[in-house]
């Protein structure tokens, strides 16, 4: 699959969730070879599932993400241990070690975030993408990597009921890109807020 077509295929599934309330039942997942090869893999062997913890595992854990009373509840980010501070700037919370910035964390209201999304597509073409039913019919995770010459820009969309929490991170080589992969794909925010039946 060529990054124009993974490119067309997310715009595409993205759009017909957002606009139409219509969402794929099962995972979903694309990558365009320049994105296997900066991971080291061939395309036909690529999955993203490579990057997910089934059990404890170390110098990983689950960190709280306290939003006050904009939430009720806190919201949870699978992250390494190393990753250990979160600093508020003014409409995000950073992730940072050492003071470098890992990743940063939005939390939006979805009908402002769907009304941007025109914007989101124009940062560039996607060439590769994972996404996940977490529970039908609002809460879903969707994961994209941006590729430019000397990075790899990841975002995650954690979808609620009328939120999203987005996060936005980068890479520059293959450990830093696997380590980003890693915390997105295992971060579950709103596992405590899904109703069981």
């Amino acid at each position: 699959m060529t990054q124009t077509t993974v490119h067309s295929y997310f715009q595409q599934i993205l759009r017909d969730w957002v606009e139409n309330g219509r969402f794929p039942d099962t995972t979903v997942e694309a990558c365009a070879p320049s994105l296997a090869m900066k991971l080291g893999m061939a395309q036909d062997k690529f999955t993203f599932d490579t990057f997910i913890h089934s059990s404890q595992t170390p110098d990983w854990c689950l960190r709280p993400l306290d939003y006050g009373n904009t939430l009720k509840g806190t919201l949870y980010l699978y992250l390494p241990t190393k990753w250990s501070d979160f600093q508020k700037v003014e409409n995000a919370i950073q992730v940072t070690d050492g003071g470098a910035i890992r990743q940063t964390i939005y939390l939006l209201d979805r009908a402002d975030w769907q009304k941007n999304l025109p914007n989101f597509f124009q940062q560039g073409d996607v060439s590769g993408f994972v996404y996940y039913l977490i529970s039908a019919p609002d809460f879903h995770q969707w994961i994209c990597c941006v590729e430019e010459p000397t990075r790899v820009w990841l975002f995650a969309f954690y979808t609620a009921e009328d939120k999203i929490l987005v996060t936005k991170a980068d890479a520059t080589d293959q450990a830093s890109l696997e380590l980003q992969l890693t915390s997105l794909i295992n971060s579950n925010p709103w596992y405590g807020f899904v109703r069981t039946n």
